[in-house]
């Protein structure tokens, strides 16, 4: 399979003005927005339709749609379900429509995806990894736990594929953010999970 480079699909404001700005420029004919709580996405198989969901004007509530980005055949719909921002992906050759989140970072080989979502009142974001069908392959968050599930060891941040589709980012440690280091998303024991781990210092209690 030819190598690209990756790609990324991004969500940035729900305003409806600025959403027609981007279908305009985007998705001209693809991206239609039919009225305040309709979006219709048209693909090579048929229309897909995302409806709100009320109530339409209860911040943190309802079910609203917003048409964010399109690249390489695939428009990523932003989704905000009550307290959780996140998105659907829409793949305008087969019509289908998989889990996204409010940005997706396809891997060179097109294979997996990473996508990331925002919890209301979290500190922190969920980070998925699906096959390219949609399927799910790892759960986690842009941190990881200490040994207490209370407490943080490291922060991650700019994940990125490789070339050879690893995912790896860049690591700080939560109790010292200047000490940093690239950590890579393994499978040990059927379990994925970031390495190496290097040695931080204890958080100072209270």
């Amino acid at each position: 399979m030819l190598q690209a480079a990756p790609i990324e699909l991004s969500c940035s404001s729900s305003d409806t003005e600025k959403e027609q700005t981007r279908i305009r420029k985007l998705a001209p004919g693809v991206a239609v927005r039919k009225g305040a709580h309709l979006l219709k996405v048209t693909t090579a198989t048929g229309v897909q339709s995302f409806k709100d969901q009320p109530p339409y004007d209860e911040p943190l509530d309802g079910l609203h749609h917003y048409f964010c980005d399109r690249k390489e055949g695939f428009i990523l719909v932003k989704v905000e379900d009550g307290g959780l921002f996140t998105g659907k992906l829409v793949n305008e050759q087969t019509g289908a429509v998989i889990e996204g989140g409010e940005s997706v970072y396809f891997s060179e080989d097109r294979r997996a995806y990473l996508a990331s979502e925002q919890p209301d009142g979290m500190d922190g974001s969920v980070w998925k990894v699906y096959s390219a069908n949609g399927k799910l392959s790892w759960s986690g968050y842009n941190f990881i736990r200490a040994s207490d599930p209370n407490e943080r060891y490291a922060d991650l941040d700019t994940p990125t594929w490789m070339p050879n589709g690893e995912l790896v980012a860049n690591a700080a440690c939560s109790s010292d953010p200047d000490r940093k280091w690239k950590v890579k998303l393994v499978k040990n024991r059927d379990q994925w999970d970031w390495a190496p781990r290097k040695k931080c210092p204890t958080p100072k209690s209270n």
